[in-house]
Order: structure tokens, then C-alpha cells, then sequence
């Protein structure tokens, strides 16, 4: 392939396409791999979390009586509180505080009343960080929004590279040659969730604009992201001085209050500030799981008197654009259907890139040169190597000396420790064993989740329950369901015609 575009437009265009595809598609393949993960965030962090099985079900007045006791027994004289009611993905109430004697916080059985004290794992919570910032913080955000904007360009040069595009979906030759054959199975997995692979890249975008375009904001506010807040984004209305001390309006009636006007079973979330006292003002806000607009609304009520002071449901165009955008890429609104539906799509978007970054070492001109073979290799160690590192995640949080303190950090370890593994295993062992090899490895990681999940948790009463939730099963299924792809994937390779060096 020359290193420089030529000829027509789609010649130039296919230049491009492979290789921005290539060189930005071994970072994307990962943010597109823990993207899908993410979806199912809340339920993975349950299962991550199993001590969580124990909590039962609870009315919505009950959790909050509960909610109010445990806080006006523990956290009086503390300067806010804020109560998050439970939900069918996340069973526990978590309560929290600040104050002058600092910040506290706990998670209670809402049925109950007992406190449950979760282990120390971030749950889903890290691989939906590690999705947008590849756990690098600020430089990990730029280059995730450099994967993007490629992935952009490789999705509109595709369109005009392939001019057969709807009939080559529909044209698959596994035993044709490896170029053909790869070629086949990347038009299948790109043309139908096209649209979701356009949608979900240019949300992404929008998600981080002003990290990614600062300008404006610089320009308008001088830097100040506390000033651009202020405006942007309503606030609750400021406290007077605090006054004697009064009686607090029961939550259930403050909640039934506000819902009044955001609608029967909206109120997600109540914080009060300055209980116990004239002035205290509980900000009921709304749950968005229900709706496109990924921002909560608010209303304010008196504390004491349940009164209405302020309530905010109009938002500025701007504003409802930019959450609107972002509501769409999380996905918090879709039903257990379309959640499924957005899973599926974004692992068709990282096998898309997975069968393009193969395709380039498939053909015979770039297999045979050192470059290509450099490629296949880094190929194998970033497809591969985030795979292992999902399993690995999983299973540090059930063999990682759970119960202690820091396990949180052990199981990020696990997830790097593992590729890292991947990519010295393909660093040093020979080119055509590397994909069989690594995919064995992979579906063996997957494997193990089930019988570590019984090992960990069958020997201790407490955690035992857990195993008979559903959450479980499906979980084990999944892992069933990968470790099966993973072994699919090693028995198709070919290792006789992929590069040798």
C-alpha cells in the first residue's frame, strides 16, 4: 500500500479509512469494549458487591422514615443531608452528610434499617471511568476524544469507500482468502448498526465538549468553571440565617410534596440542608431514567412547612441539547430491552474494529512487511489484551482478599496486570501461535468467573444468599457467553497464513 493517498476519491478515501482506522482502532477497541460493559454498570457493581443481596424490598415512604431515623440518630447536627432512595438496579439507600465535623456516609437495608457495609470495589463505576478516560485522567480524556473524532472519519470514509455498502452486508465468505474473509466479516459488523455507531461516537463528543473545546469558556468566563456553573446550570435557592430550631416535615411527605409537581414516583433524591432548623430547605430531585433529557429536575421545599419555594423544569436550548445528547449516549432512559439492544451494538462496534485491525495484517503485502508484523502482534496484545483484563477485573474482586481494605486497587491491578501480560506474551512469543494462544487464555479468565463466585461466597453464611438472586445467573451466563466467543474465536484462526515474525 503506498504511504501516500492517490488516484480517485475513493482511493484516497480507502487510504485514509485504513489508517486512521488502524492507528487510533487499538486504543478504540477498548473504549468500545468497556462502553458495552458499561451499560450494564449498576448490576455489575450489585454483583461486585454481593453483601447488597441481603437488603429486601421497601415502599418508598418506608425507606424514607428509615432514611430519616438512622440520620436524625447519627448525623444531627450535621449541615446537610442527602438520602438516594433505591431502585431495581441499585437495592440499597445511600445516605450521606457534611458538616464541620466532616463528611460521612452509609448504605442501609431499606426494609430493615441495618447498615451494610459493601467491600471496597468500584464496581462498574471503574470500567465506565476507564470508557472515558482510559483511567488517565485529563490525558486519557483527550485521547479518548482523539479516538472518537478518528472513529468519526473511518465511519464517513467507509461509506464512500464501499459503494456496494447494503449488498456487501449481506456477502459473507469465511473460506475465502484471510483479505476476503476479514473484509466480509467487517462490512457485516459495520453496515447494519451504522447509525448507532454514528450516534454513539458523536454523542461522545458532545458528552465533553467544553474538555474538548475550552475556547468558549475561557473567552466568556475567564476560566471560571464555578462562574460558567452558576449560570449554566440552575441552582437551589440560598439559605437565610439559620433561626431557632424547628421540626422537619417527615421525607415521605416532603417527597409526596414535591411529586405533586414532577410526577407520581419521580423524586430520586432528597437533600436537606440545615436540618432541624426554620430555615432548612429539602431540594427533592427527579430520577431522568425515564427520559431522553439526562438531567434531574428540582423542586424546593421548606423544611418545616412543606412549602414550594422554587421548582425548576425548563432549562435553557442549550443546556437541554447538551443533556439531551448526553442522555442518549448513556442510555439511563432505555427499558431492559433497549439496554440489551445498546449492549449488543456496541460490541458489534468493537468487533467492527477488532475485524478491521486484523484486515490489515490479512493481506499478503503488509503481512510480509516488518511493520505488519509489528501490527499483528500489537493487534493481538490490544484485542486480546483488554479482554483478559474485563476477566481478570471480575475475578480480582472475588479472589483479591475481599474482605480487606484496598481491594479496590487490587482489582484495577488485576485489570492492567493482565494486559500488560497479553502484551509481553505477544512481545515475545512466536507470531502464529499468538491469537490461538491469547484467546484460549481469554475464554479460561471468562470460565472461572462462575466456579470463584461459588468458592468466594458459598462458604460464608452471610454472602451465600446472593447466589440465588438472578443477577447471579445472568452474570454467570454471560461469562458462560464469552468464554464460548473466545473459544470460537481461537479455533478460527488460521495461524498458517498470519504473519511469522
Amino acid at each position: 500500500m503506498s504511504p501516500f493517498p492517490e488516484g480517485s476519491l475513493r482511493q484516497r478515501m480507502a487510504w485514509l479509512h485504513t489508517w486512521v482506522g488502524l492507528l487510533f482502532g487499538w486504543i478504540a477497541f477498548a473504549v468500545f469494549l468497556t462502553g458495552a460493559l458499561s451499560v450494564y454498570a449498576p448490576e455489575l457493581s450489585r454483583w461486585m458487591t454481593p453483601e447488597s443481596a441481603a437488603a429486601g424490598p421497601a415502599s418508598r415512604s418506608q425507606a424514607l422514615a428509615t432514611a430519616q431515623d438512622w440520620l436524625e440518630r447519627h448525623a444531627r447536627n450535621a449541615a446537610s443531608w442527602r438520602v438516594e432512595l433505591p431502585d431495581a438496579r441499585h437495592p440499597l439507600l445511600a445516605l450521606s452528610w457534611h458538616g464541620e465535623g466532616g463528611e460521612g456516609g452509609a448504605m442501609l437495608d431499606p426494609a430493615s434499617g441495618h447498615e451494610i457495609v459493601p467491600r471496597d470495589t468500584e464496581g462498574g463505576e471503574f470500567l465506565v471511568e476507564f470508557h472515558y478516560s482510559l483511567h488517565a485522567g485529563q490525558a486519557g480524556i483527550w485521547l479518548v476524544g482523539a479516538c472518537s473524532l478518528a472513529l468519526l472519519v473511518t465511519l464517513v470514509s467507509g461509506v464512500i469507500v464501499h459503494r456496494r455498502l447494503f449488498a456487501d452486508f449481506f456477502t459473507f465468505r469465511p473460506r475465502a482468502s484471510p483479505g476476503r474473509a476479514w473484509l466480509d466479516a467487517h462490512n457485516a459488523l459495520s453496515v447494519l448498526p451504522l447509525p448507532f455507531h454514528c450516534m454513539i461516537v458523536l454523542t461522545a463528543l458532545s458528552t465533553l465538549l467544553l474538555a474538548y473545546l475550552p475556547a468558549g469558556m475561557h473567552s466568556r468566563y475567564g476560566g471560571d468553571v464555578a462562574a460558567m456553573v452558576a449560570e449554566v446550570f440552575p441552582r437551589p435557592p440560598p439559605l437565610s440565617a439559620p433561626g431557632p430550631a424547628a421540626a422537619m416535615v417527615p421525607l415521605a411527605s416532603l417527597a409526596q410534596r414535591a411529586e405533586s409537581v414532577l410526577g407520581e414516583g419521580k423524586v430520586a433524591a432528597i437533600e436537606i440542608r440545615r436540618p432541624g432548623t426554620q430555615a432548612s430547605i429539602a431540594d427533592a430531585w427527579r430520577g431522568f431514567d425515564d427520559r431522553l433529557l439526562a438531567f434531574p429536575d428540582r423542586v424546593s421545599l421548606r423544611a418545616s412547612t412543606a412549602e414550594i419555594l422554587d421548582v425548576r423544569t425548563e432549562y435553557p436550548g442549550s443546556l437541554r441539547l447538551i443533556r439531551t445528547l448526553g442522555g442518549l449516549h448513556y442510555g439511563y432512559y432505555a427499558a431492559p430491552l433497549l439496554r440489551a439492544l445498546y449492549f449488543l451494538l456496541a460490541l458489534s462496534g468493537a468487533a467492527m474494529i477488532a475485524t478491521g485491525l486484523v484486515l490489515y495484517v490479512a493481506r499478503p503485502a503488509a503481512a510480509a512487511s516488518p511493520f505488519g508484523r509489528a501490527a499483528h502482534r500489537l493487534n493481538v496484545a490490544m484485542v486480546c489484551g483488554p479482554v483478559c483484563a474485563c476477566a481478570a477485573y471480575l475475578l480480582a474482586n472475588r479472589l483479591a482478599w475481599p474482605a480487606s481494605p484496598g481491594l479496590h486497587e487490587r482489582e484495577v491491578a488485576a485489570f492492567f496486570l493482565a494486559w500488560g501480560a497479553c502484551g509481553l506474551h505477544a512481545l515475545m512469543r512466536g507470531g502464529r501461535r499468538l491469537w490461538p494462544e491469547q484467546w484460549r487464555a481469554a475464554a479460561l479468565l471468562w470460565l472461572a468467573v462462575m466456579p470463584a463466585d461459588l468458592l468466594a461466597l458459598a462458604g460464608d453464611a452471610e454472602l451465600r444468599p446472593a447466589l440465588a438472586a438472578p443477577l447471579h445467573w445472568t452474570v454467570w451466563a454471560g461469562c458462560a457467553a464469552a468464554a464460548l466467543a473466545c473459544r470460537y474465536a481461537a479455533r478460527r484462526c488460521r495461524p498458517a497464513r498470519l504473519p511469522t515474525g
